[in-house]
């Protein structure tokens, strides 16, 4: 009896802290960046702080641009992102924060649409690894809300930073009067935002 007693104590043990485990630091980084690779902003969102504005301000730009900018755009905006590598290169844990340091290696977009604007041609440099690329040095600030870790700021690339990028993109394959269009609609997006609505 005592036996059993001591397997069933130790077998809750098990799974009381099972259910009680959480993702590391690292871990919650790494599924962030992934579901940004992969386009999934839902899944995104999921790992953000609910104090932070300008991550979820960032990926709500990136979604409402995909909305008004030609399928040739799209493609080429998905394939930058799909294109981009981390690596985590420092965590620290103190209390109840921690600080990621990340290492980037992002397509170079303005020199390679100045070689091709066909998203065919780009998806070809990128295959053979012939896409000019640039390094970047960003880091990640969680905090532990509600028993997980959660992303409460990354510096990096901000809204204003990812709209001039996309009217840049637009221009150089669509031409300047759609980049204008789509730059209006950018601008009303972000007054919207800043308003809160």
């Amino acid at each position: 009896m005592r036996k059993l007693m001591s397997v069933i104590f130790i077998t809750m043990i098990v799974f009381t802290g099972a259910s009680y485990a959480q993702d590391s630091p690292r871990v919650v980084v790494e599924k962030y960046l992934n579901a940004v690779r992969n386009n999934d902003y839902d899944m995104a969102y999921s790992f953000i702080s609910e104090t932070d504005t300008t991550i979820i301000n960032w990926l709500e730009l990136i979604k409402y641009v995909k909305t008004i900018t030609p399928p040739r755009l799209t493609e080429v905006i998905n394939l930058a992102h799909n294109a981009a590598r981390q690596e985590i290169v420092s965590i620290s844990v103190g209390g109840n924060t921690a600080l990621v340091k990340i290492h980037s290696s992002l397509p170079d977009m303005e020199e390679t649409l100045k070689v091709t604007q066909n998203p065919e041609d780009i998806r070809d440099l990128l295959d053979r690894g012939g896409l000019p690329t640039k390094e970047r040095f960003g880091e990640c600030t969680l905090v532990i809300e509600d028993g997980e870790w959660k992303i409460s700021r990354v510096k990096g690339i901000s809204s204003d930073q990812a709209a001039e990028i996309a009217t840049d993109f637009a221009k150089l394959i669509l031409g300047d009067d759609e980049a204008k269009r789509i730059s209006k609609k950018i601008d009303e997006f972000m007054k919207k935002q800043d308003k809160g609505v």
